[in-house]
């Protein structure tokens, strides 16, 4: 469930603030590629899935949802499996640690370009996806902002599984922040 951003964050404040997971993601360049690719508790992903998973959810908003956003455009959307499918083939596929993480932080500056060249208005047009007015995630209507909002919360989500899996490894070494 979607926990709004305490403040009312500016269009820019926002975009800063989804901007900010490039930092994280390149810090962790730090780890062994080896605890890369082992699953961060047993059944679930690896730090290479999640990462991925951001890249082609990034990929996916860049190419396919920012260019349809026009007021009170119904947007269709993938089916969350199918695309979380994908990234996570690709991260298993022998696609280094490095290579990744690049992808990642290449892909979400180029979001982030994008989201800075959206004006005021664009930035709060209304729109649906797959018929649906509200954004489930932010309760409110659908616009770049509750979308970008809902991102912001999806990337601390996954930042606090990796944070975790790290310090529980690593507690005595260093701390991930």
């Amino acid at each position: 469930m979607y926990v709004p951003i305490k403040k009312q964050l500016s269009k820019d404040e926002l975009i800063i603030e989804f901007g900010l997971a490039v930092d994280w993601v390149e810090s962790l360049k730090d780890y062994p590629e080896k605890d890369f690719f082992e699953p961060t508790v047993k059944g679930k992903w690896s730090v290479s899935e999640i990462i991925a998973h951001l890249a082609y959810w990034d990929s996916y908003v860049l190419e396919e949802i920012l260019p349809r956003i026009k007021q009170d455009a119904d947007i269709k959307s993938i089916e969350f499996q199918k695309l979380n499918d994908q990234a996570s083939e690709y991260a298993l596929s022998g696609v280094s640690e490095v290579s990744l993480i690049d992808e990642f932080i290449n892909g979400r500056k180029e979001l982030v370009a994008k989201l800075n060249n959206k004006s005021d208005a664009e930035f709060f047009v209304q729109f649906k996806i797959n018929g649906e007015e509200i954004d489930p995630y932010a309760g409110s209507p659908f616009s770049i902002y509750s979308y970008i909002s809902s991102f912001i919360w999806h990337d601390h989500h996954h930042k606090n599984q990796i944070v975790e899996f790290f310090n529980s490894k690593y507690a005595q070494d260093y701390q991930v922040k």
